[in-house]
């Protein structure tokens, strides 16, 4: 199993959630740490999209125009 660098991170919740979450015996640290990676991929993918969003639409246009490279390929 890889190592990994972690830093303590201070932050405020509610405290009947707290202890709700560990009555059922849930780890906050671990599913804050899961639930803010899903969230820094899903901020990274939308960041991506937005730089590459003109030349998604110039790609898009030129496959509407002139079709797929395996279409034209099928056609011959």
């Amino acid at each position: 199993m890889a190592t990994t660098n972690k830093i303590p991170c201070n932050t405020s919740i509610d405290a009947q959630l707290i202890n709700e979450a560990r009555e059922l015996k849930l780890s906050p640290s671990a599913i804050l740490e899961e639930a803010l990676g899903k969230a820094v991929k899903l901020a990274k993918y939308q960041r991506w999209c937005q730089e590459n969003k003109q030349a998604i639409e110039d790609h898009n246009n030129v496959v509407m125009k002139h079709g797929t490279f395996s279409e034209r390929i099928r056609q011959l």
